[in-house]
């Protein structure tokens, strides 16, 4: 079932940043027959097809279609900033304004939930730990209960009544797939700085079985080079597997756009 709905001007918006590829549609044949061309190109991984849409179909009927819309929040599209400013009141007051629970720090992504009317802001904040919040509730002042996407279990703490809400029309657990990749992004990102090294990285071994560094880092022995490059290994991976994840939904997303290590 399509939704439709929203002023003129939303409508033009909606049209506007699909055509860009700045929003997606991720539960319409449109999005997933892209993808699948994709993977077939070998330009991505990517586990769904239209058969699971299909499958979907059969066992859920089609209400969740159309249901979901995501937008990649690039602060550096001024058109696209002022254009979401312009077409949702609370969205102005967000991403605009400064010292907030956040700081100065914005959503990377909007997910709306046009069978709910919800929209959730998601994005790497101070020293990329990933922030959640509800539009809506934010621009208002609520700041609690806290929203995790990611939380399995019922905790005090998280509101899982919006969770549950958002999520039931979210059969192939997009928000969730897209969520988890951005927030190892960011941890992996901490990661990589807090090791401090690459395998490229000159250095020399001196008379006592000690590598030393040109560029200043400690010294290390055999058995610690080793383990440096073992981490180096696994942090490169999960970076490179993270992004590879975000742009199955956005294929031009660099890294560097989301990255708040400060």
């Amino acid at each position: 079932m399509p939704y439709i709905g929203g002023t003129p001007e939303v409508q033009n918006f909606i049209k506007k940043y699909k055509a860009s590829g700045y929003l997606i549609d991720p539960y319409s044949n449109e999005w997933i027959s892209s993808v699948v061309e994709r993977v077939e190109n070998d330009e991505i991984n990517h586990e769904s097809s239209l058969y699971t849409y299909e499958s979907f179909d059969e066992d859920y009927g089609t209400s969740y279609r159309n249901h979901l819309l995501i937008v990649y929040v690039n602060m550096y599209n001024k058109k696209l900033i002022e254009d979401l400013k312009h077409v949702y009141q609370p969205l102005k007051y967000i991403l605009e304004e400064q010292g907030s629970t956040f700081g100065t720090y914005k959503p990377d992504f909007l997910f709306i939930n046009l069978a709910t009317q919800q929209i959730l802001c998601v994005g790497l904040g101070r020293k990329n730990r990933l922030m959640q919040f509800d539009a809506n509730r934010y621009a208002t002042g609520k700041h609690e209960p806290e929203i995790d996407m990611l939380e399995k279990n019922p905790i005090a703490s998280v509101d899982i009544e919006y969770i549950a809400k958002f999520t039931a029309l979210d059969y192939d657990g997009l928000c969730g797939k897209l969520i988890f990749d951005l927030k190892t992004l960011g941890e992996s990102l901490v990661d990589y700085e807090c090791l401090n090294y690459h395998p490229e990285m000159t250095c020399e071994l001196n008379s006592d079985g000690i590598y030393e560094f040109d560029n200043g880092r400690d010294s290390v022995g055999e058995d610690e080079l080793e383990a440096l490059n073992e981490s180096f290994q696994i942090i490169s991976t999960a970076i490179e597997e993270s992004t590879e994840g975000l742009q199955v939904f956005f294929p031009f997303i660099d890294i560097a756009d989301l990255n708040n290590l400060d």
